[in-house]
């Protein structure tokens, strides 16, 4: 069945593509606490509609980077379910509830890495300009372009999960009449 040969292949190397982003993405975070505690003022060069001469403290820095913890904790979740659903492929376990269950998981983490898009610059600006002063205060809140993307790619893949569980459900009862 040269087709299965196809996706067991590709799905190890998107197995440990996953497994390999899963694990680094963590160190990311790490540095950027780190940055931001002992170096906060390199942040307001990266938040432009701060205003000019706005002073960050180490505790603002580190809020900042807690804060965009956010939206790495669900890009993680997915890629976990990703590695999941790309093992058991890799094994030739194609229409099962097990695959179904892993889809739905990634499209409920990419549906939450969009709302972390909205809403975690919105309380980065938030936490680093609270002590500025009167007039000087930011609240940023945007779509960026990819946004609905990612809300419609959660979504869909959310649905499609749904579908897939139902599909092994019915395949499941279908052997028992065979």
């Amino acid at each position: 069945m040269p087709d299965l040969n196809r996706i067991t292949r590709v799905s190890a190397w998107l197995y440990w593509a996953s497994a390999v982003l899963a694990y680094v993405l963590p160190f990311k975070v790490i540095i950027a606490i780190l940055r931001g505690w002992f170096d906060p003022a390199s942040l307001p060069a990266r938040f432009p509609l701060l205003a000019d001469g706005t002073i960050v403290s180490p505790f603002q820095g580190t809020l900042v980077a807690l804060i965009a913890v956010l939206s790495v904790f669900p890009l993680i979740a997915a890629l976990i379910a990703m590695q999941s659903l790309f093992s058991r492929y890799r094994r030739g376990e194609i229409l099962t509830d097990g695959c179904a269950t892993d889809i739905l998981r990634i499209g409920r983490a990419m549906f939450l890495v969009a709302a972390a898009t909205v809403l975690v610059p919105m309380l980065q600006y938030l936490a680093l300009s609270w002590n500025a002063g009167q007039g000087k205060r930011v609240l940023q809140i945007g779509l960026d372009s990819g946004t609905p993307g990612f809300l419609l790619s959660g979504s869909l893949l959310f649905v499609i999960g749904w579908v897939m569980r139902e599909a092994a459900r019915v395949k499941v009862e279908n052997q028992g009449f065979v």
